[in-house]
C-alpha cells in the first residue's frame, strides 16, 4: 500500500494540473489561452447585450453564445497556426509597426472618435492593438508566400481582353454648384451666374450654404454617375462643360450647378492601362495562392478544439459537435 501511494498522489497531480492548464484549445502543439478566449467571448457578447439585451434571452440566447465561442476558437485557431507557419517562414511583424499602424487609425478617425468606438466594442488600446498585430501577420505571410507571383505582358493583354469591362472609364463630370435656401434665391444666382464674365467660384463663395464646398468655390471634385441625388445629377450629367444650370430643386435645397471639365465614358487600351492591368491580375493571383495556401495549413492542422466543438479540416473552422 505505502509503495502505491506515491504513484497514485503523482496521477493526481497530473490530473489536476490538466483540469486547470492556461489553454484551451490546442493547434499544431500551440496553446490557445483560456482567459483570452473567455475574456473575448464575453466582450462580443457584451456589445450583443449592449445593442439588443433579447439577443441573449433563452433558447436563442444559448445558441448565440455557442456560435460566438465557435466563432472566437476559430479566429484564435488560426491566427495559431499562422503564427506557427510564420516562425517556419521567418515572418515577424515589429511593435514599432503596430504602434504606427495604431496610432495612423488614430489619427484617420481622430483621437475623440478613436477612443469612443473602441468603448462601444469593449475594446482597450492593447487589445486593438493585438488585433492589429494578427492582421498584420497575415499580411506579411501573405507577402511572404505570394513573393514568387509574377504576371508577364503577354498574360497581362489576355486579361485584359477578356475583362475589358473591368478596366472602361464611365462618364464623370467635374462639377461646382451654389446651394440656397428657396428658389427665388436660385433664380437670382443663376441669372447673374450665366451673365458673361461671372466669376462662378467667388459667387459660390459669397451666397452658398453650402459651408464644406462654399470655401473652394463650390467645388465639388468629379463625381461618378449614380453619387448624387438623382434630380441633382440628372440636370448636372446633360450640361456641357462650362454650361451654368438652372435652378435644381434636390433634397436638401435649390441648387445652381457648373459643369467644370466632362469626362466621357471609354475604354482605354491595353497600352493606357497595362500597369493597372498588371496589377489587378496579380492581386488575383496572389488571392488565389494565398487562399490555397492556407487551406493546405488548416487542412494539415493537428487543432483540438475542446469543448468548443470540433476543427473541420475542409472549412478550416470550428463547427458544431455532431
Amino acid at each position: 500500500m505505502s509503495r502505491l501511494a506515491p504513484t497514485l498522489f503523482v496521477l493526481l497531480l497530473l490530473l489536476l494540473s490538466a483540469g486547470c492548464s492556461n489553454n484551451i484549445f490546442t493547434a499544431n502543439s500551440k496553446g490557445v489561452s483560456r482567459a483570452g478566449f473567455e475574456r473575448e467571448v464575453a466582450r462580443r457578447l457584451a456589445v450583443t447585450k449592449a445593442s439588443n439585451p433579447k439577443e441573449l434571452e433563452g433558447s436563442r440566447g444559448r445558441k448565440l453564445k455557442a456560435s460566438t465561442e465557435r466563432e472566437v476558437a476559430t479566429e484564435m485557431i488560426k491566427r495559431a497556426l499562422v503564427e506557427d507557419q510564420a516562425a517556419k517562414l521567418s515572418v515577424a511583424v515589429s511593435a514599432a509597426a503596430v504602434k504606427a499602424r495604431v496610432e495612423a487609425d488614430r489619427a484617420k478617425a481622430g483621437a475623440d472618435k478613436f477612443s469612443s468606438d473602441l468603448a462601444k466594442q469593449g475594446l482597450t488600446e492593447e487589445s486593438y492593438a493585438d488585433r492589429v498585430a494578427g492582421e498584420m501577420l497575415v499580411d506579411a505571410v501573405g507577402q511572404k508566400v505570394c513573393s514568387g507571383v509574377q504576371v508577364t505582358q503577354d498574360e497581362a493583354e489576355s486579361f485584359y481582353l477578356t475583362h475589358k469591362d473591368l478596366f472602361g472609364r464611365s462618364l464623370m463630370i467635374h462639377a461646382a454648384h451654389i446651394l440656397l435656401d428657396t428658389q427665388g434665391e436660385a433664380e437670382v444666382a443663376a441669372d447673374e451666374a450665366k451673365k458673361p464674365g461671372t466669376d462662378f467660384a467667388r459667387l459660390a463663395q459669397s451666397i452658398s450654404k453650402d459651408t464644406a464646398t462654399s470655401v473652394n468655390g463650390g467645388d465639388l471634385g468629379w463625381i461618378a454617375q449614380g453619387s448624387m441625388d438623382p434630380a441633382f445629377e440628372t440636370a448636372a450629367f446633360a450640361l456641357k462643360s462650362g454650361q451654368v444650370s438652372g435652378v435644381v430643386k434636390a433634397s436638401d435645397g435649390y441648387h445652381v450647378i457648373k459643369v467644370l471639365e466632362r469626362r466621357e465614358a471609354s475604354t482605354p487600351s491595353f497600352a493606357e492601362c497595362q500597369p493597372e492591368v498588371t496589377k489587378v491580375l496579380q492581386s488575383r493571383r496572389k488571392d488565389e495562392v494565398f487562399s490555397d495556401w492556407l487551406r493546405t495549413v488548416y487542412a494539415n492542422a493537428r487543432v483540438n478544439a475542446g469543448s468548443v466543438g470540433s476543427w473541420d479540416p475542409r472549412l478550416g473552422m470550428v463547427v458544431e459537435k455532431q
